[in-house]
């Protein structure tokens, strides 16, 4: 049997993470003795045409499509549609946070089977099941395949339950070799001075680091929270045996020449005994390493000083927002103290960080960006450098299979019925987190004032960072990496609202602050004709106008785990719609 698993273009540009979930798949279907083919559309950028004729070239029994983010449903859709057109034989079988919009992806797109949750085991046992059945096989044997979904002959979506989850120390390492064939190697083995990260750390420019790659390295599976925004599969948190991490570390090191790495962990160190022993058994291999999700609750002082002391230059935190109200509705199980607590012992271990903040969730109001600005002034005010270089700032956007889709539905926000969510997710295909022109208001509050909300943060925990600097004497010291200055300049591009000049000259900034709320209003207006057209700007304009002189939205009251809203909201929740 012929297997092609192929990946989706995720982001504008391709991504540095290596697509592990197709690796375990391949080597899954490997081991179970079959000889797939990898196609990693995303690593390697195609024109769509000749991704069309690889595939017609390659006729493949069976095609898995690896659709991890849902705003990959634009070319998911294209791509199925034509390959049902040229290889009306071939079983389409789609995996990733996507699936959770089975029923459209079967009945719009054209995939026949789903897969929800992790893909090994499922994917193994359905080319089993099409290898018995052949090309007229009957559908009713995929009923006990657990973790899938597809139409049953009455056209009814059939979902079979989760395959149970693999145990960690069954999960395998990834063959990078695989990239090597089929991949380009270096979008995942790269310079690790192109992240200001590792290029502010000294010890980076220590003579033996010289020529030193950068690559990617998991230690954890899953997350021990359920944020009510993340779309993903795995329950649970799943801890790789450490001795097995630091093998993945030496193999890289071995051959790639890699002297530094990534954690792209969602939850790094949340099992403290593992992480204890990762720590001692990472300091004799003297790399460098950063890690990229870890819990606020998860650090304390003096963990975080023997983590810099083993070769860590840097951490990130999903702070999100300073609100205890709108910490609830994001179900992020932890207080602010913990966020304020990681912040400092952070700082003070000389580790580098990024204060990562998502505002405009259901409830958010001027009350809760005031708490936020006021966590933010907490955590940056000690720092070397002005806050702005220290904060990224998204606005939520709403993903199938978590509760804040769920919640769009329900208020209209997304078109009713499989329509108005193939409308919606086409809308925000091919587009990165930090594009929010296309965002969902669940607030009380117009679109102006919501989209103000990030420069009011910004201003303010400057205006704030240069007062305190003056008042203690430091303000001459204060500094702009240059570096980090060319990144706020990409972060102006993506179509934030820029403070910069203002926040370069704190005389100025001083100045407008009596007028703040009149400067940021003009420039949030000025930003909206910028970034849209000059109609979709002036509704804008006329829907603050509207809302401050005429009308107030109603106040939000219900500051519970959304996940609990929804549930009590639509008891009867399709499979798959809340995540797991």
């Amino acid at each position: 049997m012929k297997i092609l698993i192929c990946t989706t273009p995720i982001r504008p540009v391709p991504t540095d993470y290596p697509p592990i979930g197709s690796l375990a798949v391949i080597q899954a279907l490997r081991d179970a003795g079959y000889t797939p083919v990898f196609y990693d559309i995303d690593g390697l950028r195609p024109s769509f045409p000749e991704v069309i004729e690889r595939i017609k070239s390659e006729a493949p029994d069976v095609i898995g499509i690896s659709a991890v983010v849902s705003t990959a449903y634009g070319y998911v859709k294209q791509l199925c549609r034509e390959i049902k057109k040229a290889l009306p034989g071939t079983r389409i079988v789609l995996g990733g946070n996507l699936a959770a919009s089975a029923e459209l992806l079967h009945r719009y797109c054209g995939v026949d089977v789903c897969v929800a949750g992790e893909g090994e085991r499922v994917m193994v046992n359905l080319v089993r099941h099409f290898e018995r059945e052949g090309p007229g096989g009957d559908p009713a044997g995929l009923a006990k395949i657990p973790g899938i979904t597809y139409l049953n002959a009455a056209g009814e979506l059939i979902f079979t339950g989760y395959e149970a989850a693999i145990p960690a120390a069954e999960l395998c390492d990834p063959d990078f070799s695989i990239l090597e064939r089929h991949s380009r190697i270096e979008n995942f083995v790269t310079d690790p001075f192109g992240r200001w990260d590792f290029a502010q750390d000294s010890r980076s420019r220590q003579p033996h680091r010289a020529g030193k790659k950068m690559a990617l390295v998991t230690s954890t599976k899953g997350c021990v929270a359920r944020c009510t925004f993340c779309h993903r599969w795995d329950r649970g948190f799943r801890q790789i045996p450490p001795e097995r991490v630091i093998g993945r570390i030496r193999n890289l090191m071995e051959r790639y020449n890699v002297g530094f790495v990534m954690f792209g962990d969602e939850n790094f160190g949340s099992d403290l005994k593992a992480l204890d022993e990762l720590i001692e058994r990472i300091r004799p291999l003297d790399i460098l390493w950063q890690v990229g999700g870890i819990r606020a609750r998860t650090v304390d002082p003096e963990r975080l000083r023997r983590m810099r002391g083993a070769g860590c230059v840097a951490l990130y935190y999903g702070f999100e927002t300073g609100s205890p109200d709108i910490l609830k509705v994001m179900e992020k199980n932890l207080d602010l103290s913990h966020n304020l607590t990681a912040a400092r012992a952070t700082h003070e271990a000389g580790l580098f960080t990024i204060y990562q903040l998502v505002l405009g969730m259901p409830g958010e109001s001027h009350r809760t960006v005031s708490e936020t600005i006021e966590m933010v002034k907490q955590i940056t005010e000690f720092l070397p450098e002005p806050p702005f270089q220290y904060l990224s700032i998204n606005y939520i956007q709403a993903l199938p299979g978590t509760p804040v889709y769920e919640y769009a539905r329900a208020q209209g926000k997304i078109a009713p019925g499989l329509e108005g969510e193939d409308a919606y997710l086409t809308a925000i295909s091919d587009i990165d987190a930090g594009d929010d022109t296309k965002f969902l208001n669940f607030t009380a509050h117009p679109y102006l004032t919501v989209q103000s909300w990030r420069p009011r943060i910004l201003y303010e925990a400057t205006e704030h960072w240069y007062r305190v600097h003056r008042k203690n004497g430091g303000f001459a010291s204060a500094r702009i990496s240059p570096q980090k200055d060319g990144e706020f300049k990409e972060y102006q591009k993506g179509g934030y609202f820029n403070l910069q000049e203002i926040q370069r000259n704190p005389a100025i900034l001083r100045a407008l602050y009596p007028f703040r709320k009149i400067f940021i209003g003009l420039w949030t207006l000025l930003a909206a004709f910028r970034r849209s057209s000059t109609r979709v700007a002036l509704a804008h304009l006329r829907e603050w106008l509207s809302w401050r002189f005429v009308k107030r939205g109603e106040r939000f009251q219900d500051y519970r785990s959304l996940r609990q809203v929804m549930k009590e909201a639509a008891p009867l929740m399709a499979p798959l719609r809340l995540g797991r």
